[in-house]
């Protein structure tokens, strides 16, 4: 039996995934995360209803268009996931299943998860996953069995326990939790403290969930969305169209699109997504990466480990553990550094404050339209807004936003 509907928050970007933008609709695979999303739920429920914001609203309607949906958009002044909730309550008087828009994981188990709820007679699901290291966000306090609270964003030291709330939650009466989020005063965690309440009057089934997940938080956390994809849902395919010359070589799982062109002496690795009409010149190298529709990689490049979206135009380069987004150009002998000598993880400053991606190799986070010059170099960790030039033979050592 299906629920009544599926909610999918899917409002904004925030300041931690500058600069790249619209983090539901980067692409994976060939499809946007909203698409893989919808497509996987779409089955469970009578309804899907999506929260927009202003800026984002047409561009996921026009993603979208294919499928049946609902859509809500949310106040640039009611920025949260409470505010989201509540933009959406009239659609949220039976039983719903709420969700982030960013999160990719087997989906399969929300109904698992729905229906084990239903079999111990609760009222609300959670899906929890085990973290061994901390992850930013929510960790659930049990008592006991059952779940207690969620604390939002503690010190890493002082987690309730190590299971992370993954922001996918069922309500057999989503009203209740409605009037419980009406009920409190606004804050940035008033969906956690209005959900935490309610545990006080209701019981819920946790989920305790240890497969593949990914989400998209900070802007290098599409490398690990792109290796949960690669690891998941890559098809190995190699459209009819595409022209491969007789010396390159095509290794492990690769998909390649219709008129792509791989040159004399090139190499491509799987797993690798390799969209329609990209360019591969002679004597490149590609593995473990992906590069979007109409890309240019010049002869002589190297690309490991790095997400290249539309358009891309690389010439005679090093690009590690990059992130180059829609339109980015780099000239002849331009290079991304990635690691550190001291071998220690590389940290990035996030509004003031240096935060560990927790990556031993990253490059680059380039915004859109970046033309960077010929032999160019970027220090690991750096990231540069949409349309910043970099000039020919510049050490970029610190952010340009």
């Amino acid at each position: 039996m299906k629920i009544h509907t599926v909610l999918i928050l899917a409002g904004g970007d925030g300041d931690r995934f500058y600069p790249l933008e619209q983090k539901v609709l980067f692409r994976f695979n060939g499809k946007t995360v909203l698409q893989h999303i919808v497509e996987s739920v779409k089955d469970l429920t009578e309804q899907i209803v999506v929260v927009t914001s202003a800026d984002n609203e047409s561009a996921i309607k026009s993603d979208l268009s294919a499928h049946k949906v609902q859509y809500v958009v949310q106040t640039k002044d009611a920025s949260g996931q409470a505010d989201a909730v509540l933009a959406a309550k009239q659609y949220l008087t039976k039983d719903a299943l709420i969700m982030n828009g960013n999160d990719q994981y087997d989906f399969s188990i929300i109904k698992r998860t729905i229906s084990k709820t239903k079999e111990e007679g609760n009222d609300m699901g959670i899906i929890a996953r085990y973290m061994e290291s901390y992850f930013p966000g929510g960790y659930i306090r049990f008592q006991g069995e059952m779940v207690a609270e969620i604390v939002e964003k503690p010190i890493p030291e002082k987690r309730p326990s190590n299971y992370y709330n993954m922001s996918t939650h069922y309500f057999n009466n989503c009203l209740l939790f409605v009037q419980e989020l009406e009920r409190h005063s606004s804050s940035d965690d008033l969906y956690e403290r209005a959900f935490s309440a309610l545990l006080k009057k209701k019981y819920a089934t946790c989920f305790k969930y240890d497969g593949g997940y990914a989400t998209l938080k900070y802007s290098w956390h599409v490398l690990s969305m792109q290796d949960y994809f690669f690891a998941h849902h890559l098809t190995k395919s190699i459209d009819s169209s595409a022209t491969i010359h007789k010396t390159a070589t095509i290794e492990g799982d690769v998909f390649m699109g219709k008129n792509a062109k791989v040159g004399a002496y090139s190499k491509i690795t799987g797993p690798c997504y390799i969209g329609d009409n990209v360019v591969v010149g002679d004597h490149s190298l590609i593995r473990n990466s992906t590069v979007e529709q109409d890309s240019l990689i010049g002869s002589g490049c190297e690309v490991a480990r790095s997400y290249l979206a539309k358009g891309v135009m690389l010439h005679r380069n090093y690009v590690g553990d990059s992130v180059l987004s829609e339109g980015v150009s780099m000239g002849a002998g331009a290079v991304t550094a990635n690691y550190r000598f001291d071998a220690q993880t590389v940290k990035t400053p996030i509004k003031g404050t240096l935060v560990d991606s927790q990556k031993g190799k990253f490059g680059l986070i380039a915004g859109k339209d970046v033309k960077i010059g010929v032999n160019a170099s970027t220090y690991p960790g750096v990231k540069l807004s949409a349309k910043t030039m970099i000039l020919p033979g510049e050490v970029v050592k610190k952010d340009i936003l």
